[in-house]
């Protein structure tokens, strides 16, 4: 189980050392505003995720749909410029002439 990048020996060493430099009185009261100010940096790290993830989603979509219609527009001009030719007509050799 690790918490923050800690492991189990981790976390006893310091709530060791908090017990012993801070005091069994004012110990409980700091780590409610640890998990607090934790709590509250892990929302903010969420909604700046989420709010990144939703722009760049929208401004993909945007482009998406710019480079599809310049698409079209291409292979409509190219599509216009190309005249349908008639086939070639082969000559067809006289019954005369053979060739081997």
């Amino acid at each position: 189980m690790d918490f923050l990048g800690l492991g189990p020996l981790e976390i006893l060493l310091v709530l060791i050392l908090g017990f012993l430099f801070i005091g069994p009185d004012k110990l409980p009261g700091i780590a409610a505003k640890a998990g607090e100010l934790y709590r509250k940096f892990k929302k903010a790290t969420f909604d700046l995720t989420k709010s990144i993830t939703e722009e760049v989603s929208a401004e993909a979509k945007s482009i998406s749909k710019e480079v599809s219609a310049e698409t079209k527009s291409v292979v409509q001009e190219v599509t216009a410029d190309i005249k349908p030719t008639e086939p070639e007509k082969i000559p067809q050799p006289a019954d005369g002439d053979k060739t081997s």
